[in-house]
């Protein structure tokens, strides 16, 4: 009898530890009534989950008030970390309403009870504030899709809408994902693209449906797409040739610096202007550039300089 005694005992004391883990809070008096044990038998079982979770630092078992629940012992990290994902998930303005609300509600799901019920007030005017893009669709599937085939090393078969001028239909494409990465409000992943003989960037946003897979090429890793070297060369547009740039920049010198990886500042003036030198993709570098009107000059290189100066020229005959 002893025996039937331990093994139910042993599958209450999981049925609880499963409970807390997933962030109930248990009240003594239910425990006690469910399982038809006494209280002095309920607060031993508890006893053995606190040693157990102290044991394997796995957190703390909370009373209070006739109530236990877990409490984490990184909770105040993790909270933090959530807090920061969902801001910077919000800020993207990439997904719809509807797959915000359910990677949000996935990204405090760990916490506690409590915990979820302050991460909730915490983000109240973030969430009601969301504005999606203007054609935001579905795209955690389409995601998902692209992330397997990185994985498994396979082509794709689908179609994509250019925003190219006069591109006004889909069009077939066959491509093979090798990165995958998200930047200034789009999800973007680079392909060994048959159409464009090459690594190209499409945006997952773009694809219109995925036809078919097909087994891939195992890629050289010394001949895949760069992603590194995207993010320490390209702004906006991976396109241009690989250019050394000069511009004396009299705002904020912190925002140049921030916009192009790996730039520094070869020369200070009085005025509170820096000379900063950068390697830099030149077409996108060009539209940081323009954005930031008087408040730079560009120094070099002679070619750079003469391109901005015709598409200023240009700008301003658009007003006359």
């Amino acid at each position: 009898m002893s025996g039937v005694n331990s093994v139910q005992s042993n599958q209450r004391i999981a049925e609880l530890m499963v409970q807390l883990m997933a962030g109930k809070t248990l009240r003594a008096e239910k425990i006690a009534a469910k399982y038809a044990v006494s209280a002095r038998t309920s607060q031993r079982d508890f006893a053995y989950i606190r040693r157990a979770l102290s044991e394997y630092t796995a957190g703390d078992l909370i009373e209070e008030h006739g109530t236990y629940r877990l409490s984490r012992r990184s909770e105040e990290t993790d909270a933090g970390m959530v807090l920061a994902m969902s801001n910077i998930l919000l800020g993207s303005r990439a997904l719809t309403q509807t797959e915000l609300s359910g990677t949000l509600d996935y990204l405090s799901s760990g916490l506690s009870p409590a915990m979820q019920t302050a991460m909730h007030q915490q983000l109240t005017l973030s969430r009601g504030s969301y504005v999606p893009l203007s054609r935001s669709k579905p795209l955690l599937h389409v995601l998902r899709e692209v992330a397997s085939c990185i994985t498994q090393n396979q082509r794709m078969v689908f179609t994509y809408r250019s925003s190219r001028p006069g591109e006004t239909h889909a069009r077939v494409h066959h491509a093979q994902p090798v990165a995958l990465f998200f930047e200034t409000y789009y999800f973007y992943v680079a392909m060994l693209s048959e159409e464009h003989a090459g690594y190209w960037l499409y945006r997952l946003d773009r694809i219109q449906a995925i036809q078919e897979k097909l087994p891939g090429e195992k890629l050289d890793y010394d001949e895949r797409y760069s992603l590194q070297e995207h993010r320490n060369y390209a702004y906006l547009l991976d396109s241009g040739s690989l250019t050394r740039i000069r511009f004396r920049y009299y705002n904020y010198v912190q925002t140049a610096l921030d916009h192009f990886p790996g730039s520094r500042v070869i020369r200070d003036y009085p005025d509170g202007s820096c000379v900063i030198e950068a390697y830099v993709k030149i077409d996108g570098a060009v539209l940081w550039l323009l954005s930031q009107g008087a408040g730079l000059r560009v120094l070099s290189p002679v070619s750079l300089v003469d391109r901005m100066r015709a598409m200023l020229q240009a700008t301003l005959e658009q007003y006359e």
